[in-house]
């Protein structure tokens, strides 16, 4: 079985190509997913998180004010490390889990927003990782549009990432994604009957 890392910054499309895959017949692992499962009510980081961000983050029914969360980490660094500190690990874990449901079969992606190469972590999981781009304007809007944020907020988000330069610098495989909807199918077919192949 080969793992790939597919990732990209924020609006670039990683879900669009994630789905993609997924409509191809491949098998995808959801980091955010698994992300929002090891902060649910009762899991050990929905305690630690309120113990260090306080019970203003909790939502009337008791679940993660994910918004307010987010406004919070994503304006300070040292607060954006102290959340990771607590979620990583446990997403880590809960990816793996989540891989080797889909033992056996040819190729597993791995959707995160976060890949490093040379790093620890998910990148020790991986074969190769895919990066999708797009321009920044184009992910500003989609960003906006999407979260109903202001402007400023998508840029405070999108300057919290590694530069696209530097992570496209990452890539064992580009797809970009400034164009329409059939282009970028086509590109993620190409990609994805290359990675199938029996001597990728």
């Amino acid at each position: 079985m080969k793992i790939y890392g597919l990732t990209g910054n924020i609006g670039s499309g990683k879900s669009t190509v994630a789905r993609m895959l997924r409509e191809l017949g491949a098998f995808t692992v959801d980091a955010d997913e698994v992300a929002r499962e090891v902060v649910r009510p009762g899991e050990p980081a929905f305690s630690e998180i309120v113990n260090c961000f306080g019970r203003d983050i909790v939502l009337g029914d008791g679940t993660l004010d994910r918004a307010t969360l987010a406004a919070i980490v994503f304006a300070s660094e040292r607060d954006r490390r102290r959340l990771n500190s607590i979620t990583h690990p446990r997403i880590l874990e809960g990816i793996k889990r989540k891989i080797y449901v889909h033992r056996g079969k040819t190729v597993v992606f791995v959707e995160a927003p976060l890949i490093d190469r040379g790093g620890e972590g998910l990148d020790d999981l991986i074969d190769g990782l895919v990066v999708v781009t797009c321009h920044a304007k184009l992910r500003e809007h989609r960003v906006a549009s999407r979260d109903g944020i202001s402007a400023e907020d998508v840029r405070s988000r999108m300057n919290s990432q590694l530069s696209e330069e530097d992570k496209a610098a990452q890539a064992d495989f580009l797809i970009e994604n400034s164009s329409d909807m059939q282009t970028l199918s086509t590109h993620v077919s190409a990609l994805f009957r290359s990675l199938c192949a029996p001597d990728a």
